[in-house]
């Protein structure tokens, strides 16, 4: 009994003791390593067409933090230190997520508790970076030895069976839960023409469980687009604004084999996957090759859209002159054109207007074109 009571009086010493006193009704909070006491933490909830700000946060002296802002709709949501460092999620209502990380580079880091979504959501993405990393790590190990036919051999062999290990594991993930965002958020990864039965899988799980949701809704709406959209088909012609404001069509570059890309400032995916558009780019375009980039900057947290754009027009050395946007992101009147659910995303399109091919990267652009010409 004595020692009972010893025991509970340490406890509240130490408990009055704490400068890291923890506020009522915490929605999200944990520890961030690595950033400066009064560093800023936002909260983003990530509707379809738009992203708000929900809340925001500082880091105490012990790396704490605390949202008390309340998870009040289901959805995907962010966390984020600036634009360039962030974790997305998908919460539910009234959620309680402990989230840790490193603050030099927390999308690879981050530990989280209290949301089983949320971990689907990471699950997803470091099998997808895993397997990029490794295609990427492929490709220069190819292009270091490209007169030795059996490196090309292996490499082939290589490649194929880490795309066809992950794509099995992203299947598994949907079928163990189709009536989930997450599995939304995956099944648009795939080609609808070869995958069509999955994303209706998707499509009809989902209107079981959240018939209502914005998310499930504007999914709806796209399915059948985006089924429909395959190989074969004629590209839909729309006209947007190059940098200087003047108009350009697609159906413009009839003659040459473009490559539609949908891409913006703002997206990671797309900056690191741009440096192999730049190296198709140069090797083919003396040939017909042209590429036709539509950014969809103009997000709402961007104060600057189209400096935004320029800059990362320089950066990445995106080297063509067919840039096109109305700075309007999801807003875009060709996002509803081609269904476009997230970035990047492209479509290869023949001489007459034809579609080849949907989400060709890296060395499956490379072989295409190189097919092609």
């Amino acid at each position: 009994m004595k020692n009972t009571i010893l025991t509970l009086c340490i406890s509240s010493f130490l408990i009055a003791c704490s400068n890291d006193k923890q506020p009522e009704n915490i929605s999200i909070s944990g520890n961030i390593v690595n950033l400066p006491e009064g560093s800023v933490l936002y909260l983003d909830y990530l509707h379809p067409k738009q992203i708000v700000t929900k809340d925001s946060t500082t880091i105490n002296e012990n790396g704490n933090y605390y949202f008390q802002q309340p998870i009040e709709e289901h959805g995907f949501y962010r966390l984020r230190i600036n634009n360039q460092n962030f974790i997305n999620l998908v919460l539910d209502k009234n959620e309680q997520p402990i989230i840790n990380g490193d603050g030099n580079n927390i999308m690879d880091t981050y530990s989280i508790s209290g949301s089983l979504e949320s971990n689907r959501l990471k699950d997803f993405n470091i099998a997808y970076k895993k397997n990029a990393l490794l295609q990427d790590s492929l490709k220069r190990f190819y292009d270091a030895n490209r007169g030795d036919r059996s490196v090309f051999d292996q490499v082939q062999i290589a490649s194929f069976t880490s795309s066809n290990q992950t794509n099995e594991y992203f299947i598994q993930l949907i079928k163990d839960n189709p009536a989930s965002l997450v599995s939304m958020a995956i099944v648009e990864q795939f080609d609808p023409k070869t995958y069509g039965e999955l994303f209706t899988l998707v499509d009809e799980a989902l209107f079981e469980k959240m018939p209502n949701s914005i998310y499930y809704q504007r999914f709806h709406e796209k399915v059948a687009n985006i089924i429909n959209l395959k190989e074969g088909d004629v590209a839909p012609d729309f006209t947007l604004n190059d940098l200087s404001g003047n108009p350009i069509s697609l159906s413009s570059l009839k003659g040459k084999v473009v490559l539609l890309d949908f891409w913006a400032s703002w997206c990671r995916p797309c900056r690191i996957e741009n440096p192999n558009l730049v190296k198709a780019y140069n090797k083919y375009h003396s040939k017909g090759f042209e590429v036709l980039s539509v950014s969809l900057d103009g997000m709402p947290q961007q104060q600057n859209p189209k400096e935004d754009w320029l800059n990362a027009i320089k950066k990445d050395g995106l080297v063509w002159n067919t840039h096109i946007s109305d700075l309007k992101g999801w807003e875009s009147e060709a996002v509803g054109i081609y269904g476009v659910e997230s970035i990047p995303f492209t479509l290869l399109i023949d001489k007459e207007g034809i579609i080849l091919g949907k989400n060709l990267r890296g060395p499956q652009l490379e072989n295409k074109l190189n097919e092609i010409f």
